[in-house]
């Protein structure tokens, strides 16, 4: 049986799986744009502020929640 790949888009909710800058592995995020291989990730806090924008290749990305249209 085939495992299906779900492409990461806009506003989909990901985990990164190794660090980036100063964010650990395991840290989640959602994706705000799409560069094809590369997204720009909004890092925030509990409340909904944004304390970073970071871009992340896609293969450095875990799928946590796709955004349904």
């Amino acid at each position: 049986m085939a495992t299906v790949e779900h492409a990461i888009g806009e506003h989909d909710y990901v985990e990164l799986r190794g660090g980036i800058g100063a964010w650990p592995a395991g840290r989640r995020g959602t994706v705000v744009s799409d560069y094809g291989d590369v997204k720009l990730i909004e890092i925030s806090d509990e409340r909904g502020a944004m304390l970073d924008l970071i871009q992340v290749p896609e293969t450095g990305l875990k799928l946590i929640t796709k955004h349904s249209s």
